[in-house]
């Protein structure tokens, strides 16, 4: 490799680095790290597996091709390469499979019909959280330097480092138990909408309690009542997909955001929390029918000087909703 191109490559490794360390949702970067290696390595394909917290194993997070589309589950198998990487700590770089009688000697290098390889470990100063694995069909006419080994590697240290991050993002800003945004992270997405929105294109906030949920923890034990949680946490959010934000904001109490928009914002809130209401009043756990009752509230409006605001003003329709009864929907 030329120093110029040493260089090159040198500026784009920065240029990713700093994409990945930028991009808080793991999925999203689990893509950027996979795309990038698979670039980076010349491959047809990458994979990116991390180490399961609970069971220690290494399982496929993400597969992608070079194009930059998914691999499929079917299309998902890999050499055993990659759990010896991940167990002993080390690379594999190999342009020509065959040359390397580790790897020709390899079942599943011969069934997949591997002919370059390269994986490498995925290492916090602490741990090995995973591996990052690339193959292809055909032999690349070179060999890997230093110089191309020690980029990769210094890729897969970066990516490292980002997840962690991502990991310590995601666990600050998501509710444990349902994976659904927190009321912190809610209430910093709301202000970030309201700075957004105009009388042109306003943005609405749905407030929803789960009525009688406390009868569910009563008559089952509070395991049930964490599992119905999810469970209702699950519908809202396919109620809300295409429309906006779902967050669990409270023990029984979620909260929907949506963002500015030119349609009529008081429509929009009204046939979600229609739809919420609808999806929710189908389950039922140990004999409790369950139904939620929804205030709702449009941005911008008057007397609203800032999210906390906002979200009084809607816990003050959903207090309206549920003096009628349970399973109402009071929208201002």
């Amino acid at each position: 490799m030329s120093q110029e191109s040493f260089d090159e490559r040198l500026i784009w490794l920065l240029q990713i680095s700093r994409t990945m360390l930028a991009t808080r949702d793991l999925d999203r970067l689990l893509e950027l790290i996979t795309d990038a290696f698979v670039e980076a390595s010349e491959a047809d394909r990458g994979f990116l597996l991390l180490k399961d917290r609970d069971t220690g194993q290494l399982l496929q997070r993400i597969g992608r091709s070079s194009s930059g589309s998914v691999i499929t589950a079917s299309e998902r198998k890999i050499s055993s390469v990659a759990k010896r990487v991940f167990t002993e700590k080390r690379p594999v770089f190999a342009t020509d499979t065959s040359a390397q009688d580790d790897l020709a000697s390899r079942r599943s290098v011969a069934e997949l019909n591997l002919k370059m390889m390269v994986c490498v470990p995925l290492a916090t100063d602490t741990e090995t959280i995973g591996v990052i694995y690339a193959d292809g069909k055909t032999s690349l006419d070179k060999v890997f330097t230093n110089t191309n080994q020690r980029t990769l590697e210094m890729l897969a240290d970066h990516a490292a480092a980002a997840i962690e991050n991502a990991r310590m993002f995601e666990r600050a800003t998501n509710d444990p138990l349902t994976g659904l945004p927190n009321s912190s992270y809610y209430i910093v997405q709301l202000a970030k909408v309201m700075r957004e929105a105009s009388a042109k294109e306003a943005a609405g906030v749905l407030l929803l309690d789960v009525d009688a949920f406390k009868r569910v923890n009563i008559a089952a034990g509070a395991e049930a009542g964490d599992r119905a949680l999810v469970d209702i946490a699950a519908a809202l959010q396919d109620v809300a997909r295409a429309d906006g934000l779902v967050a669990r904001y409270g023990s029984d109490k979620f909260a929907i955001l949506l963002p500015p928009d030119s349609d009529a914002i008081a429509v929009r809130l009204r046939d979600v929390a229609e739809r919420a209401r609808a999806s929710i009043a189908t389950k039922s756990y140990h004999g409790v029918q369950m139904s939620v009752s929804i205030g709702g509230i449009c941005y911008p409006g008057p007397d609203v000087e800032s999210a906390p605001d906002l979200i009084a003003l809607a816990d003050d329709q959903l207090a309206i909703a549920r003096a009628r009864g349970p399973g109402e929907v009071q929208i201002a």
